[in-house]
């Protein structure tokens, strides 16, 4: 199941845009043309507007809005692209609704450094009521004449204070680690941390399902925070809460979970809580077979 999402591109004459994906070339070479050598590549500077005119086509430069049929430097679709009718059914970001198309800004573009001197970037065209964003995800490099697409493809993900890094993935792959806030109101109590994990295979950043003991959950995400309270019989609460973090070393990859129960006196001001029970474990996460696995969380079974 595809879901085709609006997308920027903003057109300059400075810029032609050629795409390959044959062996190790580019997958969407860019280079100034203006010189045979470019200044931007010297300065290594380039305003987000020509960062996405690089990754995405069709934004009216006037207006500054997205198309209606976006697509990235590429030509595929910014879009998610699921193997199966289940995979997008247990999506949870399925009946997420977009938000009208707007002007796109500088503040719609993420960067960050990746290895070798090379550069992450999100341009996030799409916005969504669940506080999420869809637009393409890029690994590009400067070259002598401006700036090479050395990978490419689409992540939606959480929005708010959006982070991008590039960690090993076995012997001969990479993963794209994007975590971010995803706030559903103006409210900052609303905002959980999420973490997408996107491998990079043959220059495509690839959308991959994560499987729980054989089942398969959703796309491979880590929610950092989790919270539960329960109101007892007595008028006291218990508060559950379990803190997440990926550690990723090599070809070992685990989620270290840390569970707390507590029991709270709602009356006291301010509330007094006592520790119930707290469970630490390390979830291994491994990569096969196209996607991740790992064991059913101790979370789950939590009051």
């Amino acid at each position: 199941m595809t879901h085709p999402r609006p997308l920027l591109a903003i057109s300059f004459m400075s810029l032609s845009l050629a795409c390959r994906s044959v062996g190790t070339l580019p997958v969407c070479p860019a280079t100034l043309v203006s010189s045979e050598r470019a200044l931007e590549a010297d300065t290594r500077v380039l305003p987000p507007a020509q960062w996405l005119s690089l990754l995405v086509r069709g934004v009216d430069r006037t207006t500054m809005l997205p198309p209606e049929d976006p697509h990235e430097c590429s030509n595929r679709p910014v879009a998610l692209a699921w193997p199966d009718e289940r995979s997008a059914a247990i999506d949870p970001r399925s009946t997420a609704r977009p938000l009208p198309p707007r002007p796109l800004t500088d503040a719609d573009m993420t960067f960050a450094e990746g290895p070798d001197g090379q550069i992450l970037v999100w341009a996030r065209i799409t916005h969504f009521d669940d506080g999420t964003a869809l637009g393409p995800v890029a690994l590009a490099r400067w070259v002598e004449r401006g700036v090479e697409i050395r990978g490419i493809g689409t992540l939606w993900a959480p929005q708010r204070r959006a982070r991008l890094r590039l960690e090993p993935l076995g012997e001969d792959a990479q993963l794209l680690v994007a975590d971010g806030e995803r706030c559903t109101s103006d409210d900052l109590k609303s905002c959980t941390r999420e973490v997408y994990l996107l491998p990079l295979i043959e220059q495509r950043f690839m959308q991959a399902n994560l499987v729980v003991d054989d089942a398969a959950v959703g796309p491979a995400r880590v929610i950092t925070t989790e919270r539960r309270a329960t109101i007892l019989s007595d008028g006291w609460i218990r508060r559950s809460d379990v803190q997440r973090r990926l550690r990723l070393s090599g070809d070992t990859t685990v989620i270290n979970e840390v569970i707390r129960i507590r029991l709270c006196d709602p009356s006291s001001e301010p509330e007094l809580c006592r520790e119930e029970h707290r469970h630490a474990e390390d979830r291994p996460l491994a990569w096969q077979d196209g996607r991740f696995t790992t064991t059913r969380s101790a979370w789950d079974d939590t009051p």
